[in-house]
């Protein structure tokens, strides 16, 4: 009986420390991009596009954590009464600081987040498709932007190692995004985002090594 005792608590300590060492997961990540200019514009308004990327997520228990991403996003406004649209279509690299409320391994993990955006302009485009950033030696808009992005959401686990990932975010513009000397314009967009992460390993913040499963 006292054998039997011993064996099912090296169990339970075994399946405890194995699902808390279990601290990085990896997934999809698809979302809504509302977007606008800010500065020196008039005329526009909010336009909506397409976010889809992936991203990597660490959290501890100590409810710290952080989300490394590499998204598509589609960035810019209506102009013209609506009639017309800017659309800036960036590649984004969020590095996103990030804090858990609750108590690890909750199934419920309400979070916050804070961190700086990359961002790498792809393709500048008319609400017909048309190139609308000049040739080569003429370029209209930035090749890069830098920004801050802040918000907040919840993962929920959905079985064993398996969480759906929700956020609500807004993300800044801190640099001109465009190549005219008579006006300085920054992005600005809300963004709703739903991702699923599944587990990839343990990483050991003593040693800064990442083991897969």
């Amino acid at each position: 009986m006292k054998n039997c005792i011993f064996l099912l608590l090296a169990v339970v300590f075994c399946s405890s420390r194995a699902q808390a060492q279990e601290n990085v997961s990896i997934g999809p990540l698809v979302g809504l991009s509302i977007a606008n200019f800010r500065g020196d514009v008039s005329n526009t308004d909010w336009k909506p596009g397409l976010t889809i990327g992936g991203f990597y997520n660490y959290s501890s228990e100590s409810g710290f954590g952080f989300s490394g991403q590499l998204l598509f996003t589609q960035l810019g406004a209506q102009i013209n009464n609506k009639t017309n649209e800017i659309n800036l279509n960036y590649i984004q690299a969020p590095l996103l600081a990030t804090f858990f409320f609750g108590r690890y391994g909750d199934r419920v993990r309400p979070k916050i987040f804070l961190g700086p955006n990359l961002n790498f302009l792809v393709g500048a485009r008319d609400k017909n498709g048309n190139n609308i950033n000049g040739d080569s030696n003429n370029r209209v808009y930035a090749p890069f932007d830098l920004g801050l992005t802040f918000g907040g959401g919840l993962n929920y686990r959905l079985q064993e190692k398996i969480w759906l990932n929700f956020d609500v975010r807004y993300g800044v513009g801190l640099l001109d995004v465009t190549r005219l000397d008579n006006s300085k314009i920054r992005n600005n967009n809300w963004g709703i985002n739903v991702g699923l992460s599944f587990p990839l390993g343990t990483y050991n913040k003593h040693t800064g090594r990442l083991r897969t499963r």
